[in-house]
């Protein structure tokens, strides 16, 4: 009894092992299946006239400098060969213009101008049927100053820089390394920002719905025009950003969208998240390299919450060590039961090397994003599309295909742009012809679990009689006598 005992208890065990991992990997997967179709690209488009003064260099910082080379060469600071010392003076002089740019170059009275169009990605989830999207509040709301930023170092200085790199290599009669190359740039970029005369232009927010369907030439249809409707803070986007309320709504002209839902209550520490957003190391710098109607899916990350906290202006937020970066800001973290318990705001910046840590990202809670809705009144509810869409997920992770169809028609026939269920359809009907259909089996994983350990539990019983028999057979049963 006590072996048949033993072989019970490690086939449970090893019943549980077995399954469990599956079930949760299922689970995730479904969760972030559930509410991929409510999390859009946000994209900010400006477009204008930017004109600025030309620079001229300052001669007599420059003879300064020169005296400073001069004088580091004889000491041997700059290296012992001609070549050596030349290199490493040209380097000195990019370094010194690129820490202080407006003392090498100055403006002269020619004024150029260059017609601009570039843009900001970032991210934003729907969280009403009715178009509205929440976002961050430095996604769509960029001040003026950021706005040249953008435009000079996603723009102007891209149009301007090969011709930066000629005509200071023909002055110094040195091909620049790549490194020389960054810091003529950064010399640019400060001299420009500090110098235009004007800035004319336009802003315009959009958000990217969903993956666009191949066969459309125009990948613009699937952006839609976004009104901004309430922002997070009046104050200054960068003190916003500085652990503030980063948190705003904007809506589009559609109805019947998917949502996803905002948690009621803050995560614990430890726990996991899956964030979904529009990085823009993959959707902009990498796109190119990506079929172009897949660009609109996005990108996954998970990660655990480290800390939940208090920012210093009284703002809840949560860090967390999952990989987030540029473009992220603004997109949904869900929990385990799939609802949204943060957006993502921004990064730590190490004040060493200026850069944004890998691992300390900051979420704006949604215990704020709670109080954020009501304030608008705006009502974060599951649409029609959602319940008939995860229905039909449910059902196409249990291998009920049939079903699952049912489902995903019932959702094509709300919103015939649904981003994903005309694949699932397909693959749907795919696995249906190949046999693999299980409509007419209900079981779950739990189900399965008991029947095994019944199971078990009877062939166990079995084995229990058959060696009961055979015991009697063998010790008991008295031998005929002989005649």
């Amino acid at each position: 009894m006590k072996i048949a005992q033993i072989l019970i208890i490690s086939l449970l065990i090893l019943s549980l092992v077995i399954l469990q991992p599956t079930k949760a990997s299922t689970e995730l997967q479904k969760i972030i299946e559930y509410n991929k179709p409510a999390v859009v690209l946000m994209y900010v488009e400006i477009s204008g006239k930017v004109s600025f003064s030309q620079p001229i260099v300052n001669q007599n910082a420059i003879q300064n400098l020169q005296m400073k080379i001069v004088e580091l060469a004889y000491s041997g600071a700059l290296g012992s060969t001609e070549e050596e010392i030349q290199r490493n003076a040209i380097r000195y002089i990019l370094a010194e213009m690129a820490k202080n740019p407006n003392k090498y170059l100055i403006p002269s009275k020619r004024v150029k101008t260059v017609e601009v169009s570039t843009g900001a990605v970032g991210s934003g989830v729907i969280i009403n049927p009715n178009g509205y999207i929440l976002t961050a509040t430095h996604v769509v709301a960029m001040e003026e100053e950021e706005l040249k930023k953008t435009v000079i170092d996603n723009f102007l200085i891209n149009i301007l820089k090969e011709d930066l790199f000629t005509a200071f290599e023909s002055e110094v009669g040195i091909q620049l390394s790549s490194e020389e190359e960054k810091l003529l740039v950064k010399a640019v970029v400060g001299y420009i920002t500090a110098n235009i005369v004007d800035f004319s232009y336009q802003k315009r927010v959009y958000a990217g719905l969903g993956v666009a369907e191949k066969g459309r030439s125009n990948i613009g249809a699937f952006f839609k025009p976004a009104n901004i409707i309430k922002l997070g803070s009046s104050e200054r986007i960068k003190d916003i950003v500085d652990m503030g309320r980063d948190i705003a709504i904007v809506k589009i002209d559609q109805t019947n969208l998917p949502t996803s839902i905002v948690a009621d209550q803050e995560p614990t520490e430890g726990s996991e998240i899956t964030v979904l957003g529009y990085p823009a190391k993959v959707h902009v710098f990498a796109g190119p390299i990506f079929d172009h109607f897949s660009i609109l899916k996005p990108t996954v990350t998970r990660g655990i919450v480290s800390a939940v906290r208090t920012s210093s202006k009284g703002v809840r937020v949560i860090q967390t060590d999952a990989t987030i970066s540029g473009g992220n800001s603004g997109g949904p973290a869900y929990n385990s039961e799939g609802k949204i318990i943060g957006t993502v705001s921004w990064s730590i910046v190490d004040p060493r090397i200026g850069l944004q840590t890998q691992n300390y990202g900051i979420l704006v809670s949604c215990a704020e994003i709670q109080n954020f809705l009501k304030e608008a009144n705006i009502q974060n509810i599951q649409s029609e599309i959602d319940k008939n869409y995860q229905k039909g997920i449910d059902e196409y992770f249990e291998q009920r295909y049939r079903n699952a169809i049912r489902y995903f028609k019932k959702v094509q026939e709300l919103y015939p742009d649904h981003p994903y269920v005309k694949e699932y359809i397909i693959n749907s009907q795919t696995y249906i012809d190949q046999g693999k259909d299980r409509s007419g089996i209900s079981f779950d994983n739990n189900t399965i679990i008991i029947l095994g350990v019944i199971a078990v539990l009877l062939c166990g019983g079995i084995f229990i009689i058959l060696a009961g028999i055979a015991v009697y057979f063998i010790f008991f049963r008295k031998k005929p006598s002989a005649a």
